[in-house]
């Protein structure tokens, strides 16, 4: 009965779970932890390990999750569920829904699910900051760093460079 639920569960998160997979990670968490299969601390710990490891997040999750829930029954059913949503979309979208994407009505729908996504990604930024106990000083250089990447348009790279240095001088005059 647990690996049908399990199986069930992801397939709902799959089919409702827009937005990439760190947009899918409050579903699966509210899931996961609000059904007592995992703590929080070991939700965020696999989420950790997913994010080492290539693949899509949201699979790599749902296949960590089913293997700490149910051995490796669990994880093929978690991953399948998680995947199988998004196969058919796909499948759909390819046979010949293409136009209808073109429509307004599909743009109001799909600007509509812009803004949950945002919120989704939000709450995952959120629940993690949570989990952890991270330095107020760390959460404003992280702050600090995207925004410049995401509104001044700064190369990554020399974003990284830019507060490694600053770190660095920081550290020196000790004020980190």
């Amino acid at each position: 009965m647990k690996l049908l639920m399990l199986f069930l569960v992801f397939l709902k998160i799959g089919f409702i779970g827009f937005g990439g997979g760190y947009g899918m990670l409050p579903l699966i968490e509210s899931e996961v932890v609000g059904r007592g299969w995992l703590t929080k601390s070991e939700f965020w710990d696999l989420v950790a390990i997913a994010s080492s490891t290539p693949g899509p997040i949201a699979v790599n999750v749902a296949t960590f999750a089913g293997y700490r829930i149910a051995g490796v029954p669990g994880a093929v059913l978690a991953t399948t569920g998680a995947v199988v949503p998004a196969f058919f979309v796909i499948l759909v979208i390819a046979i010949g829904l293409k136009g209808l994407l073109k429509t307004k009505e599909a743009f109001w729908v799909l600007s509509g699910m812009k803004a949950a996504i945002i919120g989704l990604l939000l709450m995952a930024v959120y629940s993690l900051y949570s989990a952890i106990d991270v330095p107020k000083k760390i959460v404003i250089a992280l702050a600090a760093s995207s925004f410049t990447m995401v509104f001044l348009g700064m190369n990554p790279f020399l974003t990284i460079l830019l507060f490694a240095a600053a770190g660095f001088i920081l550290g020196k005059i000790g004020i980190i």
